[in-house]
């Protein structure tokens, strides 16, 4: 069920927002693409896969965490508030992570991510609704949540960031070595 939300409310907003997304500057200064070329072409594929490998880290690392240090959690809950811990960072990644996606290899910050309006509204909305699901009591009990601690809440939000992060520094290191120039 938590997947199955996550997918839900984290996915289909953003995925939405994106869709509607303006065309990179230059865009059609570019060569065209082949006719055998497909999605996943232009680096697109290796981000993915670089990409899906740093989320499925972070979103271990934070259930190692609650697991290792469970002196935040009721000790009959260790296990749930771990469980609760991943919910909401694999979420949180999801909805950050939308902004990493607007381009392969440019900088979130050179393609202006508060550009999209409908963007701008989709990530809030979807935001509001993961947390609805985790602190009111009821969605949190039919969701078999658990509520959080301060330092709990930290180590999720500092989980969820890296993703900006990492991706961050791995696209600077791609166009640094030209990966964008040849990717076109």
């Amino acid at each position: 069920v938590h997947l199955l939300w996550i997918n839900l409310v984290t996915d289909t907003l953003p995925a939405i927002a994106l869709g509607v997304e303006p065309a990179e500057p230059g865009v059609m200064t570019h060569k065209p693409r082949g006719r055998k070329s497909n999605f996943f072409d232009g680096g697109v594929f290796e981000a993915i896969i670089y990409q899906g490998l740093l989320q499925t880290a972070l979103v271990i690392g934070i259930y190692g965490w609650a697991i290792m240090f469970p002196e935040h959690s009721n000790n009959q809950m260790v296990h749930e508030d771990a469980l609760t811990m991943t919910f909401a960072t694999l979420g949180l990644i999801q909805l950050l992570h939308a902004f990493n996606v607007k381009s392969v290899y440019q900088s979130i910050f050179k393609v202006k991510p508060f550009s999209n309006r409908t963007f701008n509204w989709a990530i809030p909305v979807a935001f509001l609704i993961l947390m609805v699901t985790i602190v009111v009591p009821g969605f949190n009990q039919l969701f078999h949540v658990s509520h959080l601690d301060a330092t709990q809440w930290l180590a999720v939000i500092i989980a969820s960031l890296l993703i900006v992060v990492l991706v961050e520094i791995v696209k600077a290191i791609q166009r640094a070595l030209g990966q964008d120039k040849k990717a076109i």
